[in-house]
């Protein structure tokens, strides 16, 4: 299994093993396509390694199944969910089943990814699952952002961010799949280290509505041009489409008023960056920041979705008047 990037993260994990306190629930925290997945199965095989010396070892049984996903003591709870999506019910059977003692070894491993699109109801089900666990079972979780996950979770795990990947990282990954160097160093402007996001924008850019709307509405928020900004939210059809769109809409207004403001570069989204900062003020910058975290928090309550891709546009424009009235 190759890593790349999550340094810090990486950094974590070792000395939780080797202080022998390792935390019985782990949250990866991260942007789509950041690699989170990638580092729950690595920490899976800390959990249930068999072999000797600094784990994983990637050679016993354990770690070799586990990379493979047929380890029968590391479940991915979401993978058995009906249509893809936490529901209570489905939950409240797969938190049953954990009370019984692992199939082949002490450790029962419970991946549970995309906490952050679980509803309040699903969250509140895993709360006793966590707080009182059993001795063998141990929790990650991966979530794109921590706002949409109640502080009652969030105070029962450890939570770890994932970094991307520096430029060479990045580089090295993408010229494994055969990618140029011309085209890599495009898509680091694009997606900065975001290794997954690259390789799923250039294997199938079509696919990814959520990443061509979100900057769309970004040049049309640079260019004050509401309706444009309006008829991209609303090419997006479902709540999971809105929600990773004003992840990147997030990250975009987050970098720009740090460019604005001289303590951050251009980087990431360089064109988008240079437009907003340019077009308004840091004041403007950091509300429409604001209204884009607090609609990404709504994102998944919201009954309506045109009625929302609505509320995004005006809210966006509403902050960044409001801003240059004052």
């Amino acid at each position: 299994m190759e890593i790349y990037g999550k340094k810090r993260a990486l950094d974590a994990l070792e000395r939780f093993s080797a202080s022998g306190r390792f935390p019985h629930a782990l949250l990866f925290t991260g942007e789509k396509g950041i690699g989170k997945r990638v580092l729950a199965d690595y920490t899976a095989m800390m959990y249930i390694c068999s072999g000797n010396g600094r784990k994983p070892c990637m050679r016993c049984n354990e770690c070799r199944r586990a990379e493979q996903h047929i380890h029968p003591d590391v479940v991915y709870p979401l993978s058995v969910m009906e249509k893809g999506k936490y529901n209570a019910d489905d939950l409240r059977d797969f938190i049953s089943g954990c009370y019984i003692k692992p199939n082949d070894g002490d450790i029962r491993v419970c991946v549970f990814e995309s906490l952050d699109s679980m509803s309040v109801i699903c969250q509140n089900t895993l709360l006793k699952f966590i707080e009182e666990p059993l001795d063998f079972n141990r929790y990650i979780f991966t979530a794109d952002r921590k706002e949409p996950v109640l502080q009652t979770v969030l105070s029962r795990v450890t939570a770890v961010a994932v970094d991307p990947a520096d430029r060479v990282e990045f580089a090295k990954a993408l010229s494994e799949h055969g990618i140029a160097a011309t085209r890599i160093e495009e898509l680091y402007g694009l997606f900065g280290g975001n290794i997954g996001a690259a390789l799923k924008y250039e294997e199938n850019g079509d696919d990814m509505q959520y990443y061509n709307a979100a900057v769309k509405v970004c040049d049309a928020v640079a260019e004050k041009k509401e309706l444009e900004c309006l008829l991209a939210i609303s090419s997006l059809k479902t709540r999971e489409e809105i929600f990773a769109a004003l992840g990147i809409i997030t990250d975009i207004f987050a970098q720009a008023a740090a460019y604005k403001s001289g303590k951050g570069t251009a980087e990431k989204y360089p064109d988008r960056t240079k437009r907003i900062a340019s077009a308004y003020s840091l004041g403007a910058i950091s509300k429409m920041y604001g209204e884009a975290q607090r609609l990404y928090g709504m994102s998944f309550t919201n009954p309506n979705v045109k009625l929302f891709a609505a509320e995004c546009c005006g809210a966006l424009f509403d902050a960044a008047e409001n801003a240059n009235r004052r």
